[in-house]
């Protein structure tokens, strides 16, 4: 029998292992960052429950969930559709707004997948780059409650906090409808052709100072109008087109902060591109945010010292899209939980419902699989962190919950036990079995091995095939209990 000898600190562990290796706070604020009044231990303990979450639910829903991908029969994405056709806002408007229409109780279907797929928190579009705004705001017009009647934003908190989920938003600081955001402080920042045509032909200048305002009163109200705001998903900056310049985004986050003293709020005010692997290994400037987000991937070595949440799809698009059809199996998803979770970091997994509300059948299916996977599973992934000095067969991910290892298998079609061969240096006294399955007996001795100078000792686990045939989704889970 055996145990890990993990290099994590054990007793703290659901706090301490993001925290190593991270700027010592607090830190001092300049012209383009707020201060950071907190010391580290006192963000760890803001941190503590978004640590041990590690599986939210993302929502892409707007007036661009009507137009399905298409307007008027040009294909055109998700929600980038207006500027990836060029439209100026009040042509996409006409188009979009009467085929926006979320049915009664959407945001309880959402937050019922939610917890059954097993995510312990859920992030909204507030507003997305089109400017349309899914919440009441004395500051616009347009905006889900004075076109439709609708605070979605205000139905899907409710929602959520029924089912015991932490409420996150995500806001676009990008603004393709108001006619005062200026997108020329960065000229490769997206934006629709004819909107900037519309502005010309009809004198409107730029202001940013006055779009800079209407961001943060509309920030503001969502800080203030909704109860309890966990996370603040910024979108997007990019070169000098961020921070103060852009958003006046230390003000911005001070705000939120002394509304919200518990916010937690992503890197995004500040240039970071989540395609962007060269970035990988870079130090996160707490200044900037909370965490860093990857999006599409899953970086190769996660972030060590770093909080981070990679954003995934379960199509291809954000949006919905009727024409995005390339589903990801249950057991991608479920393998990219493994991978966020033997690397420290979270998984946002994103729905995009219908014009009505509704979710599409095959993203509603795939969330519904992984969450039978983790009803038996999940003790794996809650308050996991990374092993660092365990060495496993290609294919093979670990991860650590206080004192007990998991070892997360690849999927294997087979009807022989299989053998894992770790080196005894590694591990100590621990009890292996197969999480979920008491019948499905893992045994394990102590071998020598010939070496080069001298014998090489491992401990063998062999592994029935019954723990495959009978896992959820053919992935199971391996514990191996601390036994004093």
């Amino acid at each position: 029998m055996m145990k890990i000898k993990a290099l994590a600190i054990m007793a703290a562990a659901a706090l301490l292992p993001l925290a190593q290796g991270q700027q010592v706070l607090p830190a001092a604020g300049d012209d383009n960052h707020a201060a950071v009044t907190e010391t580290n231990d006192e963000r760890d303990l803001r941190m503590y429950w978004w640590r041990q979450a590690k599986f939210g639910m993302f929502i892409h829903y707007g007036l661009y969930s009507g137009l399905a991908g298409e307007f008027k029969g040009q294909q055109g994405g998700a929600e980038w559709i207006q500027t990836n056709l060029g439209l100026d806002t009040d042509t996409y408007a006409a188009e979009a707004l009467p085929l926006f229409q979320p049915k009664p109780g959407c945001t309880e279907a959402w937050a019922d997948l939610a917890e059954k797929a097993g995510c312990r928190y859920m992030v909204l579009t507030s507003k997305h780059h089109d400017g349309f705004a899914l919440f009441d705001s004395a500051t616009s017009d347009y905006t889900s409650a004075k076109v439709l009647g609708r605070d979605i934003v205000k139905e899907f908190a409710n929602s959520a906090r029924k089912r015991g989920m932490r409420v996150g938003l995500y806001h676009s600081v990008i603004d393709w409808h108001h006619p005062a955001y200026d997108n020329t402080i960065c000229p490769d920042l997206c934006y629709p052709v004819n909107q900037a045509k519309m502005l010309k032909e009809k004198g409107i200048p730029r202001d940013h100072a006055t779009y800079q305002k209407y961001l943060h009163s509309q920030v503001r109200e969502l800080m203030t109008n909704y109860g309890t705001i966990d996370i603040m998903w910024w979108d997007y900056s990019q070169g000098a087109a961020e921070g103060e310049r852009g958003w006046k985004a230390p003000a911005l986050m001070n705000m939120c902060r002394e509304l919200n003293p518990g916010v937690i709020m992503n890197n995004r005010l500040y240039s970071f591109s989540g395609f962007d692997a060269s970035r990988d290994g870079v130090q996160l400037d707490l200044r900037c945010g909370d965490y860093t987000t990857p999006e599409k991937r899953i970086p190769a070595k996660g972030y060590p010292g770093i909080d981070w949440e990679s954003c995934m799809t379960v199509g291809d698009k954000w949006g919905y899209n009727r024409y995005d059809l390339n589903i990801k199996t249950p057991a991608t998803v479920i393998r990219q939980l493994q991978q966020c979770a033997a690397k420290g970091g979270n998984l946002l997994l994103n729905i995009n419902p219908m014009a009505d509300g509704s979710i599409p059948a095959g993203v509603e299916e795939v969330f519904l699989r992984v969450g039978k996977w983790m009803e038996v599973n999940g003790e794996s992934i809650y308050g996991s962190y990374p092993i660092y000095n365990i060495t496993l067969p290609e294919g093979w991910m670990s991860c650590m919950v206080y004192e007990d290892t998991y070892l997360f298998p690849p999927s294997i079609v087979t009807e022989n036990p299989v053998e894992l061969m770790i080196p005894a240096y590694e591990i100590d006294t621990v009890e292996p079995e197969v999480v979920g399955q008491p019948d499905c007996k893992v045994t394990v001795e102590r071998i020598e091995l010939p070496g080069k100078d001298e014998p090489q000792v491992f401990m063998k686990f062999v592994i029935p095939a019954e723990a495959w045939q009978n896992a959820v989704e053919g992935l199971p889970v391996i514990k191996l209990i601390n036994a004093h």
